[in-house]
């Protein structure tokens, strides 16, 4: 009997214990104790990006407004985790409840790899501004935005860059062979083209140099064109164009000496 009373109390124990807490979480919900009061959204920029990350994450932060106020049990983490994926600056993110009454984004920024900078479709005889829209490292194409929040990054001229895919992921293939540090180094390359016969070109930041890559074997031919640089800079020679775009060859045209 005694043994029975004892289960008795166990089980009252075990069914009452998880109601009360259930009731107690349930008054403070009602009471709005765990409404959302705050989204935190913690993200990593490189410094020469981020003046542009920190607008998009003021437009982010303005959009989440919405979920302030609902409370954290029922927060459609769904319908945060759509919104999050339709910002194609995002390349990924972790959603977490912050107890009692936060949201943390952990987001990681896609890479603004190149700028295209183009009048494509406005009228010649107007002053306006010239069109920045940036294409990040995954090819993704951005909506167009101002030369205040641009980040610092290689540019180009050439609207076709929007407008072909292959062109546009062959130039990111050029820009994706560059040594990660060097003289040869995306930090180095201030601007990226395209040449229907010759193919991707870019044009060094400090010498102004023109090196020639071609359409295709582009990490080959980088390591051969940071080789040539290395030389020249060895040297003190300073080259005009340096033409990769051949066979096994790495042809220089040196500036004329004043």
């Amino acid at each position: 009997m005694r043994l029975f009373k004892k289960l008795l109390k166990l089980a009252t124990a075990l069914i009452l214990l998880p109601l009360a807490l259930f009731l107690s979480v349930y008054s403070l919900d009602q009471q709005g104790f765990f409404q959302i009061d705050s989204v935190d959204i913690r993200i990593e920029a490189l410094s020469s990006q981020k003046n542009y990350i920190s607008s998009k994450v003021k437009q982010l932060q303005l959009k989440l407004n919405s979920i302030k106020g609902i409370s954290l049990w029922k927060v459609p983490l769904s319908q945060l985790s759509k919104t999050l994926t339709e910002e194609k600056w995002i390349k990924s993110f972790q959603i977490a409840r912050a107890w009692p009454s936060g949201i943390v984004l952990e987001i990681e920024p896609d890479l603004i790899e190149i700028l295209v900078i183009s009048q494509e479709g406005m009228n010649a005889s107007t002053s306006a501004v010239a069109e920045i829209r940036p294409i990040t490292k995954s090819g993704n194409i951005l909506e167009k935005i101002k030369s205040s929040t641009a980040p610092n990054t290689v540019v180009t001229y050439d609207a076709i860059f929007l407008n072909n895919q292959k062109i546009r992921e062959g130039a990111l293939s050029v820009m994706n062979s560059l040594p990660a540090s060097g003289s040869l180094s995306a930090a180095t390359v201030s601007e990226i083209g395209y040449d229907k016969k010759e193919g991707y070109w870019i044009k060094l930041l400090q010498s102004e140099t023109k090196v020639n890559f071609g359409d295709e074997q582009f990490e080959i031919k980088a390591a051969r064109i940071s080789q040539v640089i290395n030389y020249l800079d060895g040297r003190n020679l300073k080259a005009r164009v340096i033409d990769a775009n051949l066979s096994k060859k790495v042809l220089v045209r040196l500036q004329q000496t004043p």
